[in-house]
């Protein structure tokens, strides 16, 4: 949504609002709590005995960091790794994705991931933080970060001034696994290491839309949203899938489920995310109008090279 009153910027490619006054004091606060949490309460602890990957991103949200973590836990558990995800329970929703695609894998939701990796170190073969960027108790994790644009510089580009919450020299950088992340409709795809795109619109039975042209309405709950409403508009233009409608829901929405019953009450089709489907009752995710947007991803194999050189350089 937009506010009166702001104008807006570009900052290496994501356009931000130029803000009032107050959100810069906000964000200014913000900082100085950053900056005493970490001081008082995440100072580095030693090294756990089980490897540790994180999987984060500068942006607060909508970087892709629940699919990415999805893919690395398939990876090891290919090459036979006993797998925990560890994710922050306020997250409910990625928490139900992630035991909804990893069935096989333990998926623990905690609100301290460090204190929860040190209790279950010695009973898996790798630890994968979803998100957790910030914590800077955890020393030797191998970390990725997915970076959709140059890592901010500046406390002004921090919340809720910009869509940030930390800045680059917060983080040991040589220490950090850059993934320059695009998608099929944007300028960067010849350049990315995971490239995000829709892979499938099906509803609940995995039955495409029959009839086309299919208008449909988009409600998306997303850190992203713009980027997924892109994704979905490319997939379905040359399939005959159009965007009637948006509705922009916060991330982790509570009330999501209401604005899907509202619209399937006007007989409204509706395209929603796979986590989005996770915040529905099962009456509402048979419904035969409403349809599920399947992502998926590509891993440039710069990056299979260096999953597996890590692999291969730990005692795991």
């Amino acid at each position: 949504m937009c506010n009166a009153g702001l104008s807006s910027r570009n900052y290496s490619g994501i356009t931000l609002r130029t803000t009032k006054p107050l959100r810069l004091v906000v964000s200014a606060f913000y900082r100085i709590g950053y900056k005493l949490h970490h001081k008082i309460f995440l100072r580095p602890q030693p090294k756990l005995h089980t490897p540790v990957f994180i999987v984060g991103s500068y942006l607060a949200g909508g970087a892709g960091k629940t699919p990415f973590t999805i893919w690395l836990a398939k990876y090891f558990l290919e090459q036979g790794k006993k797998v925990a995800i560890l994710c922050h329970n306020a997250a409910w929703d990625e928490v139900s994705l992630l035991r909804t695609q990893l069935q096989n894998t333990e998926v623990i939701a905690t609100k301290n991931r460090y204190v929860t990796a040190k209790e279950i170190q010695n009973k898996f073969d790798i630890i994968i933080c979803d998100d957790g960027f910030e914590d800077t108790r955890f020393t030797n994790a191998t970390c990725f970060c997915l970076d959709w644009q140059e890592p901010p510089s500046s406390w002004k580009l921090l919340l809720p001034a910009g869509p940030f919450r930390s800045l680059k020299h917060d983080h040991n950088d040589a220490e950090i696994i850059h993934l320059n992340c695009g998608t099929v409709s944007s300028n960067s795809t010849p350049s990315a290491d995971v490239l995000f795109a829709i892979e499938s619109i099906t509803n609940y039975n995995s039955e495409t839309p029959s009839s086309a042209p299919f208008a449909a309405t988009v409600i998306c709950g997303l850190g992203s949203p713009q980027r997924f409403i892109d994704d979905i508009r490319t997939f379905g233009t040359p399939r005959g899938i159009t965007i009637e409608k948006t509705i922009i829901r916060p991330d982790h929405d509570k009330k999501f489920p209401q604005v899907v019953q509202r619209e399937l009450s006007h007989n409204k089709d509706i395209i929603i995310s796979q986590k989005d489907a996770c915040r529905l009752p099962q009456a509402l995710l048979t419904h035969p109008k409403l349809h599920i947007a399947i992502q998926k991803i590509a891993v440039s194999n710069k990056i299979l090279d260096i999953v597996r050189h890590i692999i291969n350089a730990q005692t795991i």
